[in-house]
């Protein structure tokens, strides 16, 4: 039922919007977060957004990089306030140590991770300087194919 309220409003929204044009053609910018890195921005037409984001993730036991591609549909709410919501897919390698202390080992590991998420938020376009915020979350699931383990006592 919940998801059913959820998408009935986005396709309101999303039809209130239709006419509405995009803020910008395309922006580079800097991430921070989870992930650490930039981002480029494009617009395919006027609502339909393609977002790449590349950069690194440090963990306390792992090292890793990452590239995500996501597909959004963005909508304006008024004076410079935008709304997005969409879906992509991310992936790349990571290595780090793991220390399993019930076992008494040290694994060390490499591996490649892939995902898909889905996208949603909301971003602030200044009209004065070409500078614009965005605040996005991105529930997903990864999947982790082990390229190299080992473990040493």
């Amino acid at each position: 039922m919940k998801k059913k309220i959820i998408i009935c409003i986005f396709i309101i929204i999303g039809s209130y919007n239709l006419h509405a044009q995009n803020p910008y053609d395309n922006s580079i910018g800097g991430i921070v977060g989870f992930l650490n890195g930039g981002s480029y921005k494009a617009f395919i037409t006027d609502n339909l957004a393609f977002q790449v984001d590349f950069g690194f993730k440090s963990l306390h036991y792992a090292f890793g990089l990452e590239a995500n591609v996501n597909l959004m549909y963005e909508g304006a709410i008024k004076d410079g306030f935008y709304w997005f919501a969409g879906a992509g897919i991310s992936g790349g390698p990571a290595f780090g140590e793991k220390i399993i202390t019930f076992q008494n080992t040290n694994d060390r590991f490499v591996v490649f991770k892939m995902g898909v998420n889905c996208i949603g938020g909301v971003e602030y376009n200044f009209r004065n300087i070409p500078l614009t915020l965005q605040a996005d979350i991105r529930p997903g699931v990864l999947f982790y194919l082990y390229l190299e383990r080992r473990s040493y006592n």
